[in-house]
């Protein structure tokens, strides 16, 4: 990913859980889509995956050139922005 380092990275899309966070990310890596996510401290401090927690996050981040294709990608599993 050393191309990509220098680029503008986005928050795509944040997930209340990892779960879809991590479906996320592998739509993106499958299609070449360079991509991470950070989890809150709970979820990154105590390796809490699968459950949801009151106000914790997983953020998934892009490089901000990858926008419209990620969010073509990730239409279905996106969360609605109310």
């Amino acid at each position: 990913m050393p191309l990509e380092s220098s680029k503008n990275w986005i928050v795509i899309a944040e997930f209340s859980g990892s779960v879809y966070a991590e479906m996320a990310e592998n739509i993106l890596i499958d299609n070449e889509i360079p991509c991470y996510t950070k989890g809150d401290f709970l979820s990154t401090a105590y390796n809490i995956n699968a459950i949801t927690l009151p106000g914790g996050s997983v953020k998934l981040y892009i490089p901000e050139s990858f926008k419209t294709q990620s969010e073509t990608l990730l239409s279905n599993i996106l969360p609605e922005n109310d």
